[in-house]
């Protein structure tokens, strides 16, 4: 069964889930940690939508169940913490929406 963070992220973003890779995603912690990936090449390549994804993971984040929520900060934003580098983090926060900053920062300090 699709969940509301599966339904939501492929909706929006059906490039990030081609019917390639779709097959080996099950939860939403490996669909939230894939897109992470995918979310990293777009801030990465400096491209013009950066800011979409993160506006939409806010959204699910803000009305999200506490599952959801653990699985936001565990699954998508650890992978962007995990590779964040000082030179980085303030053009980063800088394209997030302003709730999801203070996650992203917790989610720094604490791993």
């Amino acid at each position: 069964m699709e969940s509301r963070i599966q339904r939501t992220l492929t909706q929006w973003f059906p490039d990030a889930f081609t019917d390639d890779n779709i097959s080996t995603i099950r939860t939403d912690y490996d669909f939230l940690n894939h897109f992470a990936e995918y979310v990293k090449v777009l801030i990465n390549n400096n491209c013009e939508n950066k800011k979409e994804p993160l506006n939409i993971i806010n959204l699910l984040y803000s009305k999200g169940t506490l599952f959801e929520r653990n699985a936001i900060e565990n699954a998508f934003l650890f992978v962007l913490a995990s590779d964040e580098k000082t030179q980085t983090l303030k053009e980063n926060l800088s394209i997030m929406p302003e709730p999801l900053k203070a996650v992203y920062i917790k989610t720094i300090l604490e791993n």
